[in-house]
């Protein structure tokens, strides 16, 4: 007791000090106990509702019309957007061809996407718009023929599209076959033994694969094309890209030496650069003339150039996922039509 009432700064120090701690430490222990209240309750809550997700509907009259409700409500949406959908690519539907003709529409657009990208783009040595087995072969029938038509006018569209974003080369394109030029296979079978009718398709997915090389802006050009519904009329999704750039690492001190400038020839830079001046002789005090003497100044020297371009030069080698999406009407959607 003495010594507090010697040193009663430190002792009101430690004093505070002690009760601080032990306000702390009841409201740590207040803390972890609301929690583990607050992540019990979460748990149980999380356990009722897996149960309740796995558990039978009970078949009541009050179940069946709140189901039949929810469901003619999805019908009802699904046709709007349905009807939204097939409306706006209607333009690009494929009018009927023969077989015969779909080929000579191919050698036709072949010959046309060489010509607008002969001096603009680069393409491969065996360019047929990834239908090449179709220069020497038909269609199997009218209807594939059709379906390979508007399948063509797409990967076209792509094409172009990479020859007017200023693309420097088209490496390689391929495209993914249509359901009728696979190996048909057996058709599932129900458990009666009979083939189990087939699921409605609403959407049908093509993908067209390419490696383009390419700068920066130009692969810009091209990503905003292809998502823009006014310069692409087919609904097409970029599903993956893969950029390689061309340099593999950063350029060394030595690679980003800096060099003088020299003007074109011709320019007013060209002929500031040969300008000599010659400075006219000062008069002495007195009337004496000076002594002449050489005041030829030197010529303005080029300058140096003070910054390099390290980064935003090179070319890219890109890898292209392209779907194309064409939105079945619901009557050809629909299964046994």
């Amino acid at each position: 007791m003495s010594w507090i009432q010697q040193n009663k700064v430190p002792a009101a120090i430690m004093g505070l000090s002690a009760a601080g701690a032990a306000g702390l430490g009841f409201m740590m222990f207040q803390s972890w106990q609301e929690h583990s209240t607050a992540l019990e309750q979460f748990d149980n809550l999380n356990r009722g509702i897996q149960g309740l997700n796995s558990a039978v509907l009970a078949p009541t009259p009050q179940n069946l019309e709140l189901k039949k409700g929810l469901v003619g409500e999805l019908t009802t949406e699904a046709g709007k957007l349905n009807t939204v959908l097939t409306r706006l690519q209607g333009d690009v539907k494929p009018e009927a061809i023969s077989d015969t003709g779909f080929q000579a529409k191919l050698k036709t657009r072949i010959a046309e996407v060489r010509n607008l990208a002969a001096g603009r783009m680069a393409l491969p040595a065996e360019f047929n718009l990834a239908f090449d087995r179709y220069n020497s072969e038909l269609p199997k029938s009218n209807d594939e023929a059709t379906e390979l038509s508007g399948y063509l006018d797409a990967v076209e569209s792509i094409v172009k599209s990479m020859v007017q974003s200023g693309v420097a080369q088209l490496d390689m394109i391929s495209r993914s076959d249509l359901p009728s030029e696979k190996s048909s296979a057996p058709a599932p079978k129900s458990k009666g033994g009979q083939p189990a009718p087939a699921a409605p398709q609403l959407v049908k997915r093509q993908t067209v694969t390419a490696v383009i090389t390419t700068d920066q802006a130009a692969l810009q050009l091209l990503l905003s094309k292809l998502a823009s519904p006014s310069e692409m009329p087919y609904f097409t999704v970029v599903r993956l890209v893969r950029i390689e750039n061309e340099r593999k690492e950063g350029p060394l001190r030595a690679d980003v030496g800096l060099h003088t400038i020299t003007p074109p020839e011709g320019t007013e830079a060209a002929d500031n650069a040969a300008l000599i001046v010659v400075a006219p002789p000062v008069p002495a005090p007195g009337g004496a003339n000076p002594p002449e003497k050489d005041d030829t100044i030197a010529a303005v020297q080029p300058m140096n150039q003070d910054a390099v371009d390290v980064l935003g030069k090179e070319a890219l080698k890109v890898y292209l996922e392209i779907d194309i999406i064409s939105f079945q009407t619901t009557a050809s959607a629909a299964p046994g039509r």
